[in-house]
C-alpha cells in the first residue's frame, strides 16, 4: 500500500464487507455501524488517521458517558503489504464488536431479548 486513497479504499472495503456502511456525505468518521441496545439504536464510528510513520484505525463508541473503543485502535505501519493491512483490520473489527458486546447497554438488550 502506498497512499493514502489506497489505503482508506482498502479499509473501506473490508468493513464494509463486516456490516458497516460509509456515510453519505464526506465527514471525519469513514464508515459506521449500527448496534442495537437497551436505550435503541446506537452507532459507531470508524476513523483513519495518519502521520509521518504510521497510520492509525480507531473507533467511537460512546456507552455510560465514555467512548469505549478508545483503547481498540490498531496501528498501521506506513509501509505495510495488503496481507497485513487485512489482519489489522480484521483485529480492528474483533475488538470493536468484542468491546461493544461487552458495554452495558448491549449486554442489558440482549439479556432481556433473550427473556422475551
Amino acid at each position: 500500500m502506498k497512499s493514502e486513497e489506497e489505503i482508506t479504499q482498502f479499509i473501506c472495503t473490508i468493513l464494509q464487507s463486516n456490516g458497516w456502511t460509509l456515510f453519505d456525505q464526506p465527514c471525519a468518521a469513514l464508515l459506521f455501524k449500527m448496534y442495537k441496545s437497551a436505550v435503541g439504536l446506537k452507532e459507531a464510528q470508524a476513523y483513519l488517521s495518519g502521520g509521518k510513520y504510521e497510520w492509525r484505525l480507531s473507533g467511537q463508541y460512546y456507552s455510560q458517558g465514555r467512548n469505549i473503543l478508545e483503547t481498540q485502535a490498531v496501528l498501521i505501519p506506513i509501509d505495510c503489504g495488503t496481507h497485513q493491512l487485512h489482519e489489522l483490520c480484521i483485529k480492528f473489527i474483533e475488538n470493536v464488536e468484542s468491546a461493544i458486546a461487552d458495554s452495558y447497554a448491549v449486554r442489558l438488550f440482549l439479556k432481556y431479548s433473550l427473556i422475551v
